[in-house]
């Protein structure tokens, strides 16, 4: 007996509200008896970190989290008893040959773990000691992260569909398939454009009177022009449309601004410029927790000459640097859009560094002055929601509500949390779990069809199908900062 698993029209990535379909295939060297074929599509964030050595602690010093953030079963054979949806204790005969079951699943919005009826079906529901460890993990109501890999031992998101074939009698063992996919979240609504930009400024000032750079002398080399008795100073500005969103495979929509300060005889020069982007992947497992830098150079450009308006520009005027150096550089296709979910979390800073000269044009000096500017930047997928989904949000929005006046108590607020972390329902400060609206509902996207739009590459999972961290065992998990939140225990559990 074998099984396996085959896609209709496989897409390079899945995104929220796209039907993946497909066919379990049976293949059977003789007759042989089958409970059932269930089909399964699953997400999981994982994480595994090393606890810092702190004598006398005795606790274990790997700890596991993993969050079943998607899981949905559908019993493909045989169909289920339309009184009460199951087939229990039933066994069937199949045929030697090639048996194909078609299956079909709807990704959802928002991951599941924190939801008791998802983790119900799954099998981590009643008072065994997976109910226990259920419950000191924290869960994060969010829309499902994209595919996430890079951390080998330490983290990953991944998706599949599973398959298994259950087969009666106790000397029997079921027979298994999965397919890993890539995945890749729709952006969350973005606010109406506007003139507003965000900005980083630092000023900027030469000294004169330092010492230019060592030539031959030549009789047929003309002298070097004198420069004046005062050097420029200013300030450089590197803008962004405001909020600050950078898109997947997007060119930056960077503006560079220089102003003068002063009243100089000589230019100003461009002579180099870097643009980095930096990712902090923050990584908790229980109470460990740590953080880990990604770096993509998007560009290095060195020996630049670029004169930024003219020595006759009155102070104060604001120039724009020509931005045909990056406008046609996209952001790779391994960045991941911002995101976060029970035990992992992205953000982004980007950075460029300008270098500045100045001078006369051919005769720059060599006195150079390099500005770093720094951003904390939101990243988008790209994939835009369908307009039937915005209007559905708008029409759900709910009514602001009144202030409190004298004769209206006000409510005591509940305790402070971690906003990356909720608390459990139930608990006192059980109030802040919910997002902020606006926020994507899977029971108003029930009817809404799949997104049309373009699709930028993505790479966030180098291989679909590569074995899992718990399937390479483990490795050496890297240790953790120690500055988690406290949680009990020192064991890891499926959640």
């Amino acid at each position: 007996m074998s099984v396996r698993i085959q896609f209709d029209k496989p897409h390079a990535f899945y995104t929220n509200l796209d039907f993946i379909s497909g066919r379990i295939i049976l293949s059977l060297t003789s007759d042989d008896a089958v409970s059932a074929i269930v089909a399964k599509l699953e997400g999981e964030s994982r994480t595994q970190l090393r606890r810092p050595i702190r004598p006398p602690d005795n606790r274990q010093p790997v700890v596991i989290e993993n969050h079943k953030i998607l899981y949905k079963i559908s019993q493909v054979f045989p169909e289920p008893h339309p009184a009460n949806g199951q087939n229990m204790g039933s066994a069937f005969t199949l045929r030697a040959g090639k048996h194909e079951y078609p299956f079909r699943f709807k990704i959802p919005f928002n991951n599941g773990c924190g939801d008791p009826q998802q983790q119900q079906m799954a099998g981590f529901g009643g008072l065994g000691l997976s109910g226990f460890q259920q419950m000191q993990y924290r869960h994060v109501r969010k829309t499902l992260p994209p595919s996430l890999t890079g951390f080998p031992g330490e983290a990953e998101i991944r998706y599949y569909v599973k398959v298994t074939v259950q087969r009666p009698g106790i000397f029997k063992e079921n027979r298994r398939s999965a397919v890993g996919f890539r995945f890749l979240p729709i952006e969350p609504p973005r606010p109406p454009p506007t003139t507003n930009e965000v900005y980083a400024r630092r000023p900027f000032g030469f000294q004169t009177g330092l010492a230019s750079y060592g030539k031959k002398s030549s009789m047929f080399r003309k002298s070097p022009k004198p420069l004046s008795d005062t050097a420029p100073t200013g300030e450089i500005d590197a803008r962004l449309p405001s909020p600050a969103i950078l898109t997947c495979n997007e060119p930056i929509p960077l503006r560079l601004i220089v102003k003068k300060t002063n009243q100089s005889a000589e230019n100003v020069f461009l002579v180099s410029l870097q643009v980095h982007l930096h990712g902090y992947t923050e990584v908790r497992a229980l109470d460990v927790s740590r953080t880990e830098t990604s770096t993509w150079s998007l560009m290095s450009a060195n020996g630049l000459s670029i004169p930024i308006g003219s020595p006759s520009d009155p102070p104060l005027k604001e120039i724009t640097v020509d931005n045909n150096l990056w406008d046609r550089i996209p952001l790779p296709n391994t960045v991941a859009p911002s995101f976060q979910t029970c035990n992992l979390a992205r953000k982004y800073e980007l950075e460029i560094r300008a270098g500045l000269g100045y001078g006369v044009i051919g005769e720059i000096q060599p006195q150079i002055i390099t500005l770093p500017l720094r951003f904390q930047v939101e990243v988008h997928s790209g994939i835009s929601p369908p307009a039937a989904l915005l209007d559905a949000m708008a029409q759900q929005r709910p009514p602001v509500p009144a202030r409190p006046t004298a004769q209206t108590p006000t409510p005591v607020s509940a305790p402070a949390a971690d906003p990356l972390y909720p608390p459990q329902l139930g608990t006192p400060a059980a109030a802040v779990v919910d997002d902020a609206p606006p926020s994507y509902e899977d029971a108003m996207a029930e009817d809404i069809t799949p997104t049309d739009g373009p699709r930028r590459e993505y790479s966030g999972v180098t291989d679909v199908n590569a074995p899992g961290m718990d399937e390479k065992g483990g490795g050496k998990p890297p240790s953790g900062g120690g500055n988690g939140a406290a949680g009990g225990g020192g064991f890891g559990a499926v959640v």
